[in-house]
């Protein structure tokens, strides 16, 4: 995988990030304007099924409607006349809550007195029969060609004599009102609905206005996102690109000895192995180089695939101290260095023996290499709360603060005289801090004082 590859992956993450936010927010708009308008209707419609369902509301509003014509038919009330010249000195009624038109079979509006100014509204309306005892909408123009909005039912009028009979007022004689009442022969309910029509209208440009806010912002997190997930895979290659070159370079060396001696050999055949002891040692000595490197090598990639798991068992911290360290002595003493172990409680702890003493014998050796004849390697242990602490001192050279920020990187060489001469290749505190890591612990290196380095390991006791 390349950079062009992983640029690539990005901008497929990018892409599909994107497009989840914008179905997200496109589906919940379209979810809360279904809702918000499905709620702005629906008592409206309430209403208005209570109304057509209620026989003797319609009897009694048709009995009304039919004496307040009769009267202005009979000359004490004047009917409006439709004028859209007059349109001016009229006061315009657009809200208003049910209102009933009545219809003749042939389509006539029987109740245009009782309508009033009303009527209006409704020059254009005209009776339709196709969607009968069915809520719709209904869009109209005015004497003024304005359009007005509606919701209506249409409903044919079922109510018999007796019904106007209880309705009867002191206005018209039951006979009068039944007579007129069977004109009747279907009955029109309206709801004006142009307030909630301009309320959806504007929350509806509301929502697109934070829609595209949103999809502007999804545009931004999608990007941040996308290199969020990119930055491990981009920080995985370039480790598995730096590990795989490090890793030939320090390989090719010892084999480029390795090859040079044995065809040295060959081309000195009457020589015998004790004349060229030493080739052979040299030889010898890299072989074995090369196999610690082989299994340090193979431990990071186990480590990177977490393919090694911790066995841990109860350890006395100090008989394991004491066995594992007890040869360093010698050798230290064998190199004129002093080395001390100071142990505190001899707790028993979980840890996995093996790799803990793998861990200590890196760290020890580390400061072998830097210390000279005269100097001294401390290991100090103690208990602090739910820790146990473990350090590692020395008296050698220290190591730079710049140093510091990389010494647990891979194949990193603090200074020259870290150097294959010393055995090292620069991956031993690689695989300290993965054995920390393993156990839950963490591990930092500080100044020692006056002079040197301390690597201090902290490891809980559960």
């Amino acid at each position: 995988m390349g950079e062009d590859s992983l640029k690539k992956q990005q901008t497929r993450y990018f892409v599909l990030t994107f497009i989840s936010f914008a179905a997200i927010f496109i589906l919940l708009g379209i979810l809360v304007f279904h809702f918000v308008q499905t709620s702005m209707y629906s008592q409206v419609d309430t209403n208005l099924t209570k109304f057509y369902s209620n026989e003797k509301i319609l009897a009694d509003t048709i009995s009304r409607t039919q004496s307040i014509d009769n009267t202005m038919n009979s000359g004490e009330l004047t009917s409006p006349k439709i004028d859209s010249k007059s349109s001016d000195d009229k006061e315009k009624v657009d809200n208003f809550q049910e209102q009933i038109i009545l219809w003749s079979s042939d389509g006539e509006i029987l109740n245009s007195n009782s309508l009033g100014i009303r009527m209006y509204d409704f020059v254009n309306l005209s009776l339709d029969t196709s969607k009968l005892n069915e809520i719709t909408n209904l869009s109209l123009s005015d004497a003024d060609d304005q359009t007005l909005g509606f919701r209506s039912i249409v409903v044919e009028n079922n109510t018999d004599e007796e019904d106007y009979s209880d309705q009867a007022t002191s206005e018209t004689t039951t006979s009068e009102s039944a007579e007129a009442a069977s004109q009747v022969a279907y009955v029109q309910i309206l709801t004006n609905t142009d307030q909630i029509t301009q309320s959806v209208h504007s929350f509806r440009k509301i929502l697109i206005i934070c829609m595209l806010v949103f999809a502007a912002f999804s545009i931004l997190l999608s990007y941040y996102l996308s290199g969020r997930f990119i930055q491990p895979i981009i920080a995985s290659w370039r480790k598995q690109q730096q590990f795989v070159e490090n890793a030939s370079h320090e390989l090719r060396t010892p084999l480029t000895i390795i090859q040079a001696k044995l065809e040295g050999l060959f081309t000195k055949p009457e020589r015998t192995i004790l004349e060229e002891s030493e080739d052979i040692a040299l030889s010898l000595n890299e072989v074995q180089r090369l196999s610690r490197l082989t299994n340090d090598l193979l431990m990071l990639a186990r480590s990177d695939s977490d393919a090694v798991l911790a066995v841990k068992q109860p350890t006395k911290v100090n008989d394991f101290l004491n066995k594992t360290l007890e040869p360093y002595g010698e050798i230290l003493a064998a190199e004129d260095k002093e080395f001390s172990l100071v142990l505190g409680e001899n707790r028993q702890i979980l840890i996995d023996p093996e790799k803990i003493q793998q861990l200590l014998l890196i760290l020890i050796d580390n400061a072998m290499k830097y210390t000279i004849a005269g100097e001294s390697v401390t290991v100090v242990s103690t208990f602090r709360s739910n820790d146990w602490l473990l350090e590692v001192k020395d008296t050698g050279s220290g190591i730079s603060d710049e140093a510091k920020a990389h010494i647990f990187d891979r194949f990193y060489r603090a200074d020259a005289s870290r150097n294959r001469d010393t055995g090292g290749y620069g991956i031993g505190l690689s695989i300290a801090m993965w054995i920390v890591k393993l156990h839950g612990g963490k591990i930092s290196v500080l100044d020692n004082q006056p002079r040197g380095t301390v690597f201090q390991l902290q490891l809980p006791l559960k």
